[in-house]
């Protein structure tokens, strides 16, 4: 998924906004911005992920989060 992102926006700059941990779970909640790679458009989108982590606390599993409907706005620049 974020190689998809990283084509789309190759400008990308991610921005962590938060990040909680209770135990081996955490959340992620981040921003990126860029521009477009079809229409130069400037993006800022949100979202999170949601992380189980095994007892080294790497990253066991991942879910994520965002609006993709006030992404494809951004795309088009409504």
């Amino acid at each position: 998924m974020a190689a998809g992102f990283h084509a789309a926006v190759p400008d990308l700059n991610l921005t962590c906004n938060d990040i909680r941990v209770s135990g081996n779970h955490a959340v992620y909640v981040w921003t990126f911005t860029g521009h477009d790679v079809d229409t130069g458009n400037p993006l800022s989108v949100r979202g999170c992920e949601e992380w189980e982590l095994d007892d080294d606390l790497k990253v066991r599993s991942s879910r994520g989060w965002y609006d993709a409907e006030d992404y494809a706005a951004q795309i088009a620049g409504a």
